[in-house]
């Protein structure tokens, strides 16, 4: 009896480890399967972003080629503009002197002042120290 006792121990004790070992695969499965189910969600994620990216690249391509094509249009336009200032100014004596160094200078310096700013407080309110 006592061997049937210590067999019957024996299989309870291996029928315990088999079930332990069974839940703990079972657990080991279910972690997995909600790995790859994350994984697969992030793929997905990622997936999208990439499509909205492309999107985004074409929308930016398409924009560059429109200021490409403007730009060329602009450009154009300017070149037609100065031929036909050009054939316009071609008879005219005036306008094929050279402007003197000193009124040229006044001009780059006039041009030089405005482009940085500087009006000399005619806008300020404030004094100018002359007076």
């Amino acid at each position: 009896m006592k061997a049937l006792g210590v067999f019957t121990v024996f299989i309870s004790l291996l029928l315990v480890l088999a079930g332990v070992r069974l839940t703990l695969e079972s657990s080991k499965r279910e972690a997995a399967e909600t790995a790859l189910g994350e994984a697969n969600q992030k793929l997905k994620q990622t997936g999208d972003v990439l499509d909205e990216v492309r999107a985004l690249r074409n929308d930016v391509n398409e924009v560059a080629a429109g200021l490409k094509t403007l730009a060329q249009k602009r450009s154009d336009t300017g070149e037609k503009r100065r031929e036909n200032i050009k054939t316009e100014l071609a008879g005219d004596k005036c306008a094929a002197v050279p402007v003197p160094d000193r009124v040229a200078d006044s001009l780059y310096q006039r041009a030089a002042e405005v482009g940085a700013g500087d009006y000399s407080g005619t806008f300020t309110g404030k004094p100018d120290g002359k007076n």
